[in-house]
């Protein structure tokens, strides 16, 4: 009778936990219906720069010589990041300054030449016109007077070949030039500096290390606003629109770590890329990728993954 009475407690304890759990299972479940039915849509995120972070890369190849920049550091555009080895190009540049110093005495040169011979040629007019004047009043004859002006005309053709010197000599130096010119744009292949202001993310460049052409050698933050990219499900994607406002939390969680407004909806839907885990998993529904620029820009890390609640009833 005793064990009789204690199965029947056991089987009424068993009834009424399977009657609890269908009661939590349901409530659960209209608690899910209850957050699908309301006006806010969820998405998962990354908290990303604006623009988008690029990795840094040499035009030529070369041995690090010199890293002057490291990760998480400030930079601003012109700034120097790496160098590597320059010596061939220092000394060929070094190289053409000599030639344009030589290039500058030849023209130096060229020019007193130039001037003596213009100097001669006026004495020498000064002197024809003389014989002309004894000439026509008969105290010279027309032979000196002939002679003398075929003299003054080689000075002449002197003159005007020296002059093509002098020019030939400035176009040499030109030339010379932009050779340097040239071999400046070389070195600062050599000499890797920041084309905008922004940050250093990683830093994957070690001294002593050889770089190929185009090998990225580090990652790089642009000046540029926080954004969430985020990716909202194509069932709820025609109710995004530009200025709604959304909050921020961490995945998982009900806590609200910030907020912003939608700044970007795509005009096109496309598979899930920030948290797929391969390139070739199978997908049932698409995205739309929105952008929600955050209202406090200091307190995120770069790559966060976030969970954005947009709010569409405020619209």
């Amino acid at each position: 009778m005793k064990n009789n009475l204690v199965y029947l407690v056991f089987l009424a304890a068993l009834i009424f936990c399977g009657c609890s759990k269908k009661e939590e299972k349901k409530s659960h479940q209209a608690e899910i219906l209850k957050e699908v039915l309301t006006s806010d849509i969820v998405g998962l995120g990354r908290i990303e720069p604006d623009e988008k972070v690029s990795a840094l890369a040499t035009e030529v190849g070369g041995v690090v010589v010199n890293i002057h920049k490291k990760e998480n550091d400030i930079i601003a555009k012109g700034d120097l990041i790496i160098e590597l080895d320059h010596a061939v190009q220092d000394a060929k540049k070094a190289q053409i300054k000599s030639r344009i110093e030589t290039q500058k005495i030849e023209i130096k040169i060229a020019q007193l030449n130039l001037k003596e011979q213009k100097i001669n040629v006026a004495n020498k007019q000064i002197e024809l016109q003389r014989l002309k004047n004894l000439n026509e009043k008969g105290a010279e004859t027309r032979q000196n007077v002939d002679n003398l002006e075929t003299e003054t005309k080689i000075l002449q053709a002197n003159v005007e070949q020296l002059q093509g010197r002098v020019m030939t000599a400035n176009s040499r130096l030109q030339e010379i030039k932009q050779e340097l010119e040239v071999s400046n744009k070389e070195l600062q292949q050599y000499l890797v500096k920041a084309l905008n202001d922004g940050q250093i993310m990683t830093m994957n460049a070690t001294k002593g290390a050889a770089l190929s052409p185009n090998q990225a050698f580090a990652d790089f933050i642009p000046k540029s606003k926080l954004v969430v990219t985020c990716e909202i499900d194509e069932l709820f994607a025609d109710k995004i629109k530009k200025g709604q406002k959304a909050i921020i939390r961490q995945i998982g969680s009900s806590k609200t770590i910030g907020s912003g407004v939608v700044v970007f909806a795509s005009s096109a839907l496309k598979r899930k890329s920030l948290f797929s885990e391969k390139a070739g998993d199978q997908e049932d529904r698409r995205v739309r990728e929105i952008k929600i620029l955050l209202a406090n820009q200091t307190k995120y890390l770069i790559n966060s993954r976030i969970e954005c609640v947009i709010q569409t009833a405020t619209n």
